[in-house]
């Protein structure tokens, strides 16, 4: 059983397979993060008379900081 199925098994193809669905999620997690930075402009524009301590900028690298942080869970 071993042997057909190490025979069957193509290591070459199944690692580009890995290599493939690896390097799309990293791309689709790219994207994910630079829709929300994108977001995160609107939103500080929209939001910063709410925070008087805070300046547009320092709003918004807050808002791309906790974005980045949860999508990659780095706490």
């Amino acid at each position: 059983m071993t042997a057909i199925v190490l025979k069957t098994l193509n290591l070459p193809k199944f690692l580009f397979a890995t290599w493939i669905i690896g390097y799309l999620t990293a791309v689709g997690k790219a994207i994910r993060i630079s829709r929300q930075c994108s977001a995160n402009e609107y939103i500080a524009r929209q939001l910063i008379h709410e925070y008087p301590e805070h300046t547009y900028h320092s709003l918004l690298g807050e808002l791309n900081r906790k974005t980045i942080q949860g999508e990659y869970n780095d706490k």
